[in-house]
């Protein structure tokens, strides 16, 4: 027996775990423990594998039963503090003081999930204490203006005032509920899962959450929340020992408890079609019916019939080309349609989604799927892109590209998806031999006998409608002002008054400080806890064909990953428009050799990545000059890099864009995009508004992916029979101006022989470098309200150093954490009710106040204002900063796979930012006095007073406003 095997067993014995399993999983390079604790059966699962970032979670099955969304308000409010830490925000607290590398809380639709990770073993000791105490002893049980600060409550300031409901759950719900996805969520599941937890939302509706009161929120948590049914999740490189002697002692203190939950399994079940109403800007709203189809085809149990469900997505909607998606398209019965499957839970559903359609070509759409359906059935499937597909799944299952998530995060959110419900918690994690049986099926016939018994043949389904509505929105806010007037109409004045001091207590609670001693109890790291600088990424420069080549030799397994940086610094802001539009289309429109279909087959069969986007890269400090790039991400196995090269020269010189149908149903595509992501990421579109008026960077990256960018589709679309064969005209002399060497950065990240980057570089024709930077920059200040159809606002307040002639520093990053969850997260979302709110100052000068999901997106920007003076008074009283300049690090160092190592240091490269700056900045961190912090609170007074504001909002949201945003538009 090993050495640290034993270790493992010993310290299970010694802290009161019983070893239920030990499996190795050679697959996945890990070894899986399974254990108990003896005392009340609580369970606990470790992957050991080698991997420095620790992961963490607690996880309880938590089975919604209405519509209140009680488990997603017990999310937030058991992180507002505990009997072991009574402080009013601990999980702030922690990510202010501690080298987390993930910090969160998640409500799914069966589970409730609270994960931390730290690369730091001290750090990660610390968050694992903090997090156990707040789901097993959380203080929310004993104050109810927790329950009424994180989930709703009524807010009445005199008996003669208007009554409102406010709440933090509550506002995140209503802007949830602006976007038509969040009612095809809700209504598909309730149509589909009538008689088990799925039929609720777990989130909670807007118009149902202020009927849960606390005595019900108490007893869900105390019926749920116990650790018997509780599994504790490990991930992760670690030293065992004290992390289970850490959840022993948690642990020890309760006594078992039998029940167990199960779900029961929902009959197959086919009802009628659901029609609902959604609220829609738009004036014409003769074409904007969307479509929704649901048919549950498996179980948790399933993991192979999971994956050909995500393969037939990609394969019958993945493309306009894609079977299915082509003939809606081609008839004209909708501008979009999609595929997909929603899984993780205990019956798992795929989607149909069919976008703008006319409301009376309904019987139109769902004949034409059948009829596709029963063609592909009967042999219609390609057999060769089907098996690309299953290639590009796979590749990506193999790379463990996680997105914003840790993968330990992710194996324990994998392994949890099958445990909960009874299964093997390894099922979800090795899934080679699923992969293998897939390619198996395919020429015996597996997938044309899916679609028949899952989709054709399948009783389980249901349809759902949505009908546009311009009159909804106003209908609704006037309802839901008539309900409240009727509440407070049958109020006495006893039960007034008891409202009136109700919300006086919730303010006094909100504005109550944390005792000194309470917060001294927390657990946190000193700065001699910092481990040294991560080493340098490593870098060689040299020149390849006329080519700079960058090469960041790091170990990739096997995988070569390519970015081409093709420099636009010469096109004007229009071509900009242009180049956003193009990146839609690479990859996803024929070429002089290859249809889509077979280019599609190719990239994925050859490839693991084929992506395209477009960056823009400037220097510090910089705000009259740019380089907008058109940049492509190309992943493949090293010995594909002959395919990869041969694609990646196929899709960028000879893309052809003669099909004006294809082009016109891509730009439509990317419009309603456009438009759903406004109205559910509006602080984004918010900060680039205002960026666009202090920078040259700024203004590109509006031109590129702002609202004028979706101004420039609309207006394209509008004009496309006259101008849709100049549109073709202008992007194939973009694709010949631009992918050319003497434009070209390429950066390798991977172990790859120097001829073969050279055979890389030369690939593309020679070309004539950017002419002289193009200058249309102008610099003006915002101040703009955009309309958007939801309930909900997003606030937005910033500039550019520039404006203030200042620099960068790096007790800016200090001043970024302070305010961001101190001042802010006090003022705008404990008590303005806000779902977010941040403070970002980058390195090369942007300065952006944001809210999210605001129901007082007005008295935010008045907030932002007042930022400045409350980092002056912290500075006054002598702060501790040592926990501030802490977290500042961990921000300053985000956790990066080997491919997004390669890409930052050839942004980098790109921003002329070398590592003697990284390093200078980490030391002015590490520096960060008061002094430092009252010149910074300084800056961002001058920023609020000269820089642009703008709100993206309702109309009672943009009405509040008043004066403050002279300039108004609709969306």
């Amino acid at each position: 027996m090993d050495l640290k095997r034993q270790k493992t067993e010993q310290a299970a014995a010694a802290h009161g775990f019983v070893i239920d399993t030990r499996r190795e999983l050679p697959q996945i390079g890990a070894v899986l423990w399974q254990m108990h604790f003896a005392k009340n059966g609580a369970r606990l699962l470790w992957l050991e594998r080698g991997e420095e970032n620790k992961t963490f979670a607690a996880a309880f099955k938590t089975l919604p039963s209405d519509d209140t969304g009680v488990f997603h308000i017990l999310e937030h409010s058991l992180l507002c503090g505990s009997r072991k830490y009574p402080v009013s925000k601990p999980f702030v607290e922690m990510i202010k003081s501690s080298l987390q590398t993930f910090m969160n809380a998640f409500t799914f639709p069966d589970k409730t999930m609270y994960p931390v990770s730290s690369r730091n073993q001290k750090d990660f000791l610390n968050l694992m204490d903090v997090y156990l105490d707040a789901v097993l002893h959380p203080l929310c049980l004993e104050r109810e203006e927790i329950f009424r600060q994180e989930g709703w409550h009524y807010e009445l300031d005199s008996p003669e005032g208007e009554l409102s409901c406010n709440g933090v759950v509550y506002n995140e719900m209503k802007g949830m509920y602006a976007s038509p996805d969040t009612l095809i969520d809700s209504a598909l599941n309730r149509a589909l899962f009538p008689d088990n937890c799925y039929q609720f939302q777990s989130g909670g509706d807007p118009a149902c959450i202020p009927a849960l009161t606390y005595e019900e929120y108490r007893a869900q948590y105390r019926k749920y929340y116990h650790p018997s049914g509780a599994w504790f999740l490990l991930d992760g490189e670690m030293d065992i020992e004290p992390v289970l002697e850490k959840i022993g002692q948690a642990l020890s203190g309760f006594e078992p408890q039998q029940e167990d939950h199960p779900i029961p399994l929902q009959s197959p079940v086919h009802p009628d079609e659901t029609r609902l109403p959604y609220e829609t800007g738009e004036e014409d709203i003769a074409k904007k019916t969307i479509l929704a189809k649901g048919w549950v085809y498996g179980r948790y149990d399933e993991p192979e019939k999971d994956l050909a469900c995500q393969a037939l997505c990609e394969m019958l909607c993945g493309s306009n080309e894609a079977p299915l998606k082509k003939a809606l398209l081609e008839r004209g019965l909708a501008e979009n349609v999609e595929f997909s499957k929603v899984d993780g839970v205990q019956q798992p559903f795929a989607v149909l989604v069919v976008r703008n359609a006319a409301g009376d070509q309904e019987q139109a759409i769902w004949d034409t799927v059948q009829s596709v359906l029963e063609k592909l059935a009967d042999g219609g499937l390609d057999h060769r892109r089907l098996e690309a597909v299953i290639s590009r799944m796979e590749f990506r299952y193999r790379e463990k590209e996680t997105g914003g998530f840790p993968q330990g995060l992710v194996n324990c959110m994998k392994m949890l998806e099958s445990c909960l419900y009874g299964g093997d918690p390894a099922q979800n994690l090795c899934l080679s031999g699923a992969f293998l049986r897939l390619r198996e099926g395919i020429e015996g016939g597996y997938f044309e006998q899916f679609i028949r018994e899952n989709f054709l043949e399948n009783r389980h389904c249901a349809r759902l409608a949505l009908v546009p509505s311009r009159e909804l929105g106003e209908r609704k806010r006037k309802e839901e002002a008539e309900r409240l007037r009727r509440i407070k109409g049958r109020w006495s004045s006893q039960e007034t008054e008891q409202v009136i001091r109700g919300l006086a207590a919730l303010r006094t609670f909100q504005s109550t400080p944390d005792r000194p001693e309470d917060l001294a109890s927390l657990p946190v790291l000193a700065l001699a806890d910092i481990e040294e600088e991560t080493p340098d990424i490593p870098r060689q420069v040299t020149e390849e064909a006329g080519v700079t080549a960058l090469y960041h030799p790091l170990e990739t397994e096997g995988i070569a990953h390519l970015v081409w940086y093709f420099s636009a610094e010469d096109l004007t802001e229009e071509e900009l428009h242009l180049l956003s539009f193009l990146q839609t289309l690479l990859g996803q429109t024929r070429t002089a050799h290859l249809d889509v279909l077979e280019l599609t087959a190719a990239l994925d069969g050859e490839l693991g990545r084929f992506q395209t986007s477009a960056d823009v890269f400037a220097q510090r400090g910089e705000t009259e000059k740019c380089k907008p790039c058109f940049t492509v991400h190309v992943s493949a196995l090293e010995e594909k890099l002959e395919e990869a090269k041969e694609l990646t020269k196929e899709v960028l010189l000879d893309t052809d864009f003669s099909d004006l149908a294809c082009l016109r149903a891509r730009l439509r595509q990317l419009r309603l995009s456009l438009e759903q992501h406004v109205l559910m990421q509006g602080d984004s579109y918010a900060s680039l508004r205002i960026a666009a008026g202090c920078s040259a960077k700024g203004a590109a990256r509006e031109a590129l992916r702002g609202i004028s960018m979706l101004d420039w589709l609309r207006e394209m679309d509008s004009r496309f029979e006259e101008r849709g064969r100049e549109l073709a005209a202008r992007l194939k002399e973009l694709c010949q101006r631009l992918f050319v060497r003497r434009r070209a950065v390429l950066s390798v990240t991977g172990q790859i022989p120097d001829e073969e980057i050279a055979g890389l570089a030369s690939s593309l024709p020679e070309g004539e470098a950017p002419a002289e930077a193009a200058s249309w920059f102008r610099r003006r200040q915002v101040r703009e309200g955009i309309l958007v159809p939801a309930p909900v606002g997003f606030a937005g307040k910033g500039g550019h150093l520039a404006q203030c002639g200042a620099g960068y520093g790096g007790a800016m990053a200090v001043a970024a954490r302070i305010l961001s969850y101190g001042y802010l997260w006090n003022t705008v979302r404990v008590k303005g009710g806000a779902y977010g709110t941040r403070l970002a100052i980058t390195p090369g000068g942007d300065v952006a106040f944001t809210s999210f999901r605001d129901p007082s997106a007005a008295v935010s920007l008045a907030a932002f204002d007042k930022a400045g003076a409350s980092l002056r008074e912290l500075c006054a009283g002598g702060p501790e900063l040592v926990p501030y300049i802490i977290s500042a690090i961990a921000a300053s160092e985000p956790l990066l796979t080997a491919r997004q190592k390669g890409m930052q240091a050839a942004e980098d490269y790109m921003e002329q930012v070398t590592e003697q700056m990284r390093r200078e900045d980490r030391r002015q961190i590490l520096a960060t006095t008061p002094e430092d912090l009252e010149k910074v609170s300084r800056l961002l007074d001058e920023i609020c007073e000269k820089g642009g504001s703008c709100i993206v909002g309702g109309q009672e949201i943009l009405a509040a406003a008043g004066d403050t945003l002279p300039c108004r538009r609709n969306l």
